[in-house]
């Protein structure tokens, strides 16, 4: 009888430490992240569809002047950035990141094919302007792989600087008033990168569905007079980051902290 009533005080222990440990976990568990698709799971296709603006007015091409609201010029002689660690975020919060997703955004092109992602409903998706430390370092393994873009390298050469993140470039009137003419125009530099200068953008909260086997695209406007927000223009010094030590700069850091503003949801 002794050895019977052991067995049963150890059936019920056993029991009650299995109860607690499940509730436990469940309490300390964070929301799911997923960093890849499980096999069989039904998959549709993400592209972004990328435009570039200066406030209202959409990019039509490079060297063409744009005048904002408060009258200030503005053109374009080459605006590239790297959107890299692509996120879409579920309606319960939970994460899929995309792996090895890389857009390289031009003027050029509108339209970027992103991957085969999981069926589902997602409310947002977020991603980086730029690279992980380790992702940073790769060196170009091809012509035409992403990273052999001699216009994203600070230097000759791809390493050891790192790559540039955001190349924005162009032409701006810099008159304290904002009223002066074309000819008045002065040339800007934006060549943000370096470890430091990575920035994040989450997108606000707007609802969209995968299905399988179709074709989902978010469109994203790129607004890009708001990489001047806060920056004192009839200043030469505030026109131009062009080296890995410029990136070290506060310039450097108020430009980087701009980047994110930039894209907004299509209208």
């Amino acid at each position: 009888m002794k050895s019977n009533f052991k067995l049963v005080n150890l059936i019920v222990i056993t029991v009650f430490l299995n109860i607690l440990f499940i509730s436990c976990k469940k309490k300390s568990d964070p929301a799911p992240e997923e960093s890849g698709a499980a096999e069989n799971v039904p998959m549709g296709r993400l592209s972004l569809h990328l435009h570039n603006y200066i406030e209202n007015t959409e990019v039509d091409a490079y060297n063409i002047t744009y005048t904002t609201s408060d009258g200030r010029k503005i053109s374009l002689d080459l605006g590239q950035l790297y959107l890299s660690n692509i996120q879409l975020i579920k309606l319960d919060g939970s994460v899929y990141t995309i792996p090895n997703a890389i857009v390289l955004k031009k003027q050029e092109f509108e339209t970027y094919q992103v991957a085969d992602v999981p069926v589902g409903n997602y409310k947002t998706v977020r991603f980086n302007i730029g690279f992980d430390q380790a992702t940073n370092q790769k060196l170009p393994s091809g012509t035409v792989d992403l990273f052999n873009t001699p216009n994203m390298w600070f230097s000759s050469t791809a390493q050891p600087n790192g790559y540039v993140f955001f190349n924005f470039q162009g032409k701006i009137d810099t008159t304290s008033n904002a009223n002066g003419t074309a000819g008045q125009m002065q040339p800007f530099k934006y060549m943000i990168g370096t470890n430091s200068n990575l920035r994040q953008k989450t997108m606000p909260d707007k609802n969209f569905t995968i299905s399988p086997n179709q074709n989902q695209f978010l469109h994203l406007q790129i607004d890009y007079s708001k990489i001047f927000n806060g920056i004192q223009l009839n200043n030469p010094g505030n026109l131009s980051v062009a080296s890995t030590d410029d990136n070290a700069s506060v310039l450097a850091n108020k430009i980087a902290n701009n980047i994110p503003s930039l894209f907004i949801y299509e209208e």
